[in-house]
Formats: C-alpha cells, sequence, structure tokens
C-alpha cells in the first residue's frame, strides 16, 4: 500500500503522522515539489482536502485529512501498541490527544502564529493564550509527575500528538524561565523528541533560548517628489459614507440573563466524577462556575433567549469507516467556527451493525437555528434538526447524556466525541 502525505518541510502537524510511522513500521512517501500556498490551491488538491489545508494523507483507498485524524489511521494499521493494550488505555489515549489538541494547540498557535507573521498580532489575544497555556501545563505538569509517559509505561500515539503539539512551543517561544514552573513537562519533551523515532523525522532539537518576538516591518523610504507648481484642482466630490457593517440579528434580541460564556466554562470545569450532579444541574437551574476565581453564577437555561435542538445525520448508511465520519464532525465543527460566539454542541459517533450513526444536541440563542449558521454552514443541510421540548423528562435525560459523553445514547454503544464550545 502506498501512502503519499502531502505538506511543507518543518509542519509539525505532518509530524504526527510521520513519527507514528516510524513507530508502527509504516512507509509514508513525502510529496515531490509541494509549496503551500501554491500547490494546495490546485484542484487536484482541494479534492482531497475541500479547505486546502495541510498536511493530507493519500492512500489507495481515498485520502485523509486533519492531522489527528491522519495519525490515527497510521496507528491503526499495525497493531504494535500505539493504541494500548486495554480499553481503557484506549479512552485515555483519545482522551489526552483531546486535551493536547484543544487546551494546549489551541492557545499556543494563537500565541506564536501572530509573532511569526501568519496572523494579525493582538496582544490581548497574546495575554489570554498564555494564561490559558500556563493552565494547560499545569495539568499536564501534576500528571507527569507520577507518570513517564501520559498512558502507561509506553510512548502511545497520544504522547507522539502531544509532544508534536507542543513543539513550536518548546521551540520558540517556551524560553527557561517560562518552563521552569513545567519541569516534569520539560523532561517529557526531551525524553521524547530523542527517541530514535522521533528523530528520524524531526532531527535534533534544540530548547528555546530566547523566545521569537514580533518583527515590525520598517517603512521603505520613499523617494523625494520634486515640488512641482501648484495647479488649482477642481472641488474634489464628498466621498460617498461608509457602510456600517450590519449587526448580527442575534444581537438584537432581547437580553438574557443566561450567559452562553458562563455556560461553556461551566461545562469545562465541572469536575469529571460528578459531571452530571455539577454541569447538568446547574444547566437546568443555574449555579456557581466551579474553580471560578470571581464566584462567576450562571443563571440556568433560559428557553425564551435560547434554544435546544437535536440533531441526526440524514446519510448514516454511508458510515462504515470511523475515521471517514470523524472527518465529517470535524469538518462541520471547522465551517461552524465564525457562530462559536452565538452556539455550543456536543456531536456523538456511535456504532451499531457496522455503521456509525452521528448524533448530537446543539444550544442556540434564539428560537431558531441562527440564519447565519444556515446561510453559511452548509454542513447544516445533511443532518435532520428537532426543536427540543426542554419540560419532556426523557428529552432531558437524553441531552444529559450526550453533555456527560456517556457509554450508550440510546442504547447504542457510545463511540466517539466532539464537543463545540
Amino acid at each position: 500500500m502506498t501512502l503519499t502525505l502531502f505538506s511543507f518541510n518543518g509542519d509539525k502537524n505532518a509530524y504526527k503522522a510521520l513519527v507514528a510511522a516510524k513507530y508502527n513500521g509504516v512507509d509514508i512517501e513525502l510529496a515531490k515539489n509541494f509549496e503551500l500556498g501554491v500547490s494546495n490551491k490546485k484542484p487536484e488538491f482541494l479534492k482531497m482536502s475541500p479547505t486546502g489545508k495541510v498536511p493530507v494523507l493519500k492512500t489507495a483507498d481515498g485520502a485523509i485529512f486533519e492531522s489527528n485524524a491522519i495519525a490515527r489511521y497510521v496507528a491503526r494499521i499495525t497493531d504494535k501498541g500505539l493504541y494500548g493494550t486495554t480499553a481503557l488505555d484506549l479512552g485515555s489515549i483519545e482522551q489526552w490527544i483531546d486535551f493536547c489538541t484543544n487546551e494546549i494547540d489551541a492557545p499556543l498557535l494563537s500565541w506564536v502564529l501572530p509573532l511569526q507573521g501568519v496572523w494579525p498580532y493582538n496582544k490581548a489575544k497574546e495575554d489570554a493564550a498564555k494564561e490559558a497555556l500556563k493552565k494547560a501545563l499545569t495539568v499536564l505538569n501534576e500528571h507527569l509527575k507520577k507518570n513517564t509517559f501520559l498512558v502507561a509505561d509506553r510512548i502511545t500515539l497520544a504522547d507522539i500528538i502531544c509532544v508534536c503539539n507542543l513543539y513550536e512551543g518548546m521551540k520558540s517561544v517556551f524560553d527557561a524561565a517560562f518552563r521552569k514552573p513545567y519541569s516534569c513537562v520539560e523532561r517529557y519533551f526531551v525524553t521524547c523528541v530523542n527517541q530514535p523515532e522521533f528523530k528520524a523525522v524531526i532531527g535534533s532539537f534544540e530548547l528555546c533560548k530566547a523566545p521569537i518576538k514580533l518583527q515590525k516591518q520598517a517603512k521603505k523610504e520613499q523617494p523625494k517628489k520634486q515640488e512641482k507648481k501648484k495647479k488649482e484642482q477642481p472641488a474634489k466630490a464628498a466621498a460617498p459614507p461608509k457602510e456600517k457593517k450590519p449587526k448580527n440579528p442575534l444581537d438584537e434580541l432581547p437580553p438574557s440573563k443566561m450567559m452562553m460564556d458562563a455556560w461553556k466554562r461551566l461545562y469545562s470545569c465541572a469536575p469529571a466524577n460528578d459531571f452530571r450532579n455539577v454541569a447538568c444541574k446547574r444547566f437546568w437551574e443555574g449555579g456557581a462556575v466551579p474553580k471560578s476565581v470571581n464566584n462567576e453564577q450562571f443563571a440556568g437555561y433560559d428557553p425564551e433567549g435560547f434554544s435546544l435542538w437535536f440533531c441526526d445525520y440524514k446519510y448514516n448508511e454511508e458510515n462504515t469507516v470511523n475515521f471517514m465520519v470523524m472527518n465529517k464532525v470535524g469538518g462541520f465543527l471547522q465551517r461552524m467556527e465564525p457562530h462559536r460566539k452565538y452556539c455550543f454542541g456536543v456531536m456523538c459517533i456511535l456504532q451499531k451493525d457496522n455503521l456509525f450513526p452521528i448524533t448530537g444536541v446543539w444550544l442556540f440563542r434564539g428560537q431558531e437555528i441562527p440564519p447565519n449558521v444556515l446561510a453559511e454552514c452548509g454542513d447544516i443541510e445533511l443532518y435532520n434538526w428537532t426543536k427540543v421540548d426542554h419540560t419532556d423528562e426523557k428529552v432531558k435525560t437524553r441531552i444529559e447524556d450526550m453533555f456527560c459523553q456517556t457509554d450508550y445514547i440510546d442504547g447504542i454503544d457510545h463511540i466517539d466525541c466532539k464537543v463545540f464550545k
């Protein structure tokens, strides 16, 4: 089987699959003459990755995009322990993959990419990203005080993805002063990148000594213009007034005591061992947001200002390959990104009779699916949407089961989940 990976040199997201391939004895060929910004805009590439994102893995049976999905595919080609040995190992590996992607990779990119000139720079966003990273690294450091690796006593896919997500930070902005409180994370990272399988892909690695700084482009000196005799110019017509950016209709709705951001913080901070009693109960009734430094209170679900919806994928008979179903859900959530302020969702992937049905629950501002979402996210049409009667106790239980990511949804095995928050 020929596998070809499309990406650019130094892509830490491509490293995930390449390192996994070294551990699993899988041969991956790098696409020749790939040029970011050119090759990924060609029609033949967009057929493999509609968004133009890299990396992309071309297989004999089709293409896979999204770096974590590619790494998962490579890890499962042969069984050499990258997914552990037990069901608990598997769950723990997926747990740490999600954690390192959401809690480390996302804020780290918000810090590093603006400094590299890829994204616009915003000091407030940089500070917020640093604080989010410090919290995540504290969690990781505590775990690594008692563990050499994330799961079990050997390197798994969780470690490969975590190290690759830490890569840019350790290379570009995590200097000695920043790393000092996270000595276990540093030890762990250095241990991993010095394994032969990592070194074969990444090469020798040197930890950051001085953080990169925002580079301000020097203004080009303009040649002096020769003075010309002033000629009387006809009066210029007044410039037309700038069109005001239309307001989002959701911002025009009557105020609600329920704050979406407060609910997302409550959901994120609720203890795992008492999640239903804390997160779900307080979703309906209101209550304190755990771990809040300012004693933040969540007002509880407001059925007048918000609405709940179930969604069910229309074409579940097509969902025969797990990782491809994960790609569908991931792509859907990616296209929902512009509307994050007004939405919260839990998407569940089930398993029944060799199929992987998709179902989910969404919380929207307003009484209907927001018009901007309907207009801008084409994936919406791939699902049947049902507005929820939150007064029905059976319906409330189903919502809570999805919020809690229980082992069974509607009596069907629940094997994976993505949360949009």
